[in-house]
């Protein structure tokens, strides 16, 4: 049972760090220059709106491409033990990204499709962004509690990916709901997006905190 578990394991981290890579990567390619992000649909459905909103999205997408990109890369513990400096380097770079990730997502929000509901729950995922950065950096920078920062990180790091689950609902709506305007499906994908992620952050972490009590008995 035990080694099936890990193998389980082993193939959800490799399968997330895939989509990780994949999406940051498409960030990047999709949203890297003016040209590329004026042409997406996404952005020619929105009409028109002020130049300040399209470098705000520029900067959401680059940062949080690069934060999703390389944030799995932190929940290897071969990295932390026998490579500290780049785990921290990695880190500081991870932070840096969603700072600005978070903060540009709360400017976003309000011109969210999908209405007051769901620009309340991209709002939220932003707040709650900046909040898990905050409480994991405190928790290892003042605190210097390493099992709390890394709790606190898992958090954060699951919020990152509503990235990947945002790209996964918004065509299953299309295909099973017929649903492809935003407007009509946003006001529920925007909580969906990361709630559930949130959710299963926590059983990871309860999970852990079972195994090591458990190991600790012992």
């Amino acid at each position: 049972m035990g080694v099936r578990r890990s193998t389980i394991r082993a193939w959800s981290f490799g399968l997330l760090a895939f989509l990780a890579l994949a999406i940051g990567a498409y960030a990047l390619v999709m949203y890297g220059t003016p040209d590329h992000l004026h042409r997406q649909t996404f952005v020619m459905g929105k009409g028109s709106l002020p130049d300040l909103w399209y470098n705000i999205l520029w900067a959401h997408a680059i940062s949080a491409g690069v934060a999703l990109a390389i944030g799995w890369l932190q929940f290897i513990k071969k990295l932390r033990h026998h490579a500290p400096n780049i785990h921290r380097l990695i880190g500081y770079l991870y932070s840096t990204m969603i700072t600005i990730a978070g903060l540009t997502g709360l400017y976003l929000a309000f011109y969210a499709s999908g209405g007051w509901f769901a620009q309340l729950g991209f709002g939220s995922l932003s707040v709650l962004w900046l909040y898990t950065l905050f409480r994991s950096l405190k928790s290892i920078i003042v605190d210097r509690d390493k099992a709390d920062h890394g709790r606190w990180m898992v958090r954060n790091y699951a919020l990152s990916c509503a990235a990947i689950t945002l790209r996964i609902y918004t065509p299953l709506a299309a295909v099973f709901l017929g649903l492809t305007d935003t407007n009509d499906t946003f006001f529920v994908i925007a909580w969906i997006a990361w709630i559930p992620n949130l959710l299963l952050a926590e059983l990871i972490i309860g999970e852990k905190k079972r195994t090591n009590s458990r190991t600790f008995v012992r």
